[in-house]
């Protein structure tokens, strides 16, 4: 897992990826955020059963996030589930067809 954190936070710092979000064992969430503070990233973070989410990266995205993470990701509406995938840096096609999908709409072609 640390070395997934790492990839984000060069990834962040470098620009080519507004936010990450990582899932892991509550009892690793406390080395993670750690590691995220440490190089002066912004975090969110949503408990999940026995695991936490972790959301991190830029100040903006995180807050934009926060307001997405108050319900169980399952619940997003169509909006809000492609607005986090495209934060999260997915691909943008394949959301794009997942959007059209949650929305009963499918794409011409």
């Amino acid at each position: 897992m640390d070395s997934v954190i790492s990839t984000y936070i060069y990834e962040i710092k470098k620009g080519t990826k507004p936010l990450a979000l990582v899932t892991v064992p509550i009892n690793m969430a406390d080395k993670c955020i750690d590691k995220i503070i440490k190089n002066n990233l912004f975090y969110c973070l949503q408990k999940v059963n026995n695991k936490i989410n972790i959301f991190f990266g830029n100040n903006v995205c995180v807050e934009l996030a926060k307001g997405l993470i108050q319900k169980d990701l399952s619940k997003l509406s169509p909006h809000e589930d492609f607005i986090l995938g495209i934060m999260l840096g997915y691909n943008r096609i394949e959301q794009c067809s997942r959007y059209l999908n949650k929305q009963n709409l499918h794409p011409i072609g």
